[in-house]
């Protein structure tokens, strides 16, 4: 009965810490079914889009429009996706917006969760022959996982991912590999203060003014 009782303890201990970011494929519908109501309500661009999706680092980002005013895009990112929910809504995505350029944020919820870096690359690049073949000529601009103060335990973990598709992004003149340690990491290695919402997860409106003016050229050249 106690080794019972210790397993369902175990059990409910992991779905308390990791329950925020499943990879569960379907865990997303709902804000799908959304999307296609905003849709529908106000028709996004249709012709040089570039479209940002991933996890909550583009969903939080509620000022994306002003901070680019002059770039036609769309913002559709979903709560604390990984590269399986990606796949699950692919056409969703990418066909149905046909993008001139996506901009995405993704690994670092799969890293926490207990992928290693080899496996989210490979979901990466899976993720990447399927746009590959849908949308040829679209641009993508990857941003690399960030060193947020909750979770700096993971970070070499982080770097070890950034690396690896850094590399992988410098053989395809269509990827762009994105760093943001530079803009969210002080002189002394550590998370940068006053950039952090009070989760010590996601930034503020000061680390979005950061990431901002990071993407403006490479926005401003696609």
């Amino acid at each position: 009965f106690i080794l019972i009782v210790s397993v369902i303890l175990h059990g409910l201990a992991l779905v308390k810490t990791h329950g925020e970011a499943t990879d569960d494929p379907s865990r997303f519908v709902k804000d799908f079914e959304k999307f296609a109501q905003l849709d529908k309500d106000n028709p996004p661009p249709s012709k040089n889009l570039t479209l940002f999706t991933g996890s909550s680092t583009i969903r939080r980002w509620k000022t994306l429009s002003r901070d680019f005013p002059k770039i036609p895009l769309l913002n559709r990112g979903f709560g604390g996706s990984q590269f399986p929910q990606l796949h699950y809504h692919f056409e969703q995505l990418f066909p149905r917006y046909k993008p001139m350029t996506i901009v995405l944020y993704c690994g670092e919820n799969d890293l926490w969760n207990g992928k290693s870096a080899k496996d989210v690359l490979a979901d990466f690049n899976s993720l990447l022959r399927r746009i590959r073949k849908a949308l040829p000529e679209t641009n993508l601009i990857y941003l690399s996982c960030k060193p947020s103060p909750k979770r700096m335990s993971k970070w070499a973990i982080y770097q070890d991912l950034n690396e690896k598709i850094q590399t992988f992004c410098e053989k395809d003149p269509l990827l762009t590999f994105v760093d943001l340690s530079g803009i969210f990491l002080a002189p002394d290695g550590k998370p940068d203060a006053g950039i952090w919402d009070k989760d010590r997860l996601h930034v503020n409106q000061a680390g979005y003014a950061r990431l901002t003016k990071l993407l403006s050229p490479l926005l401003s050249a696609k």
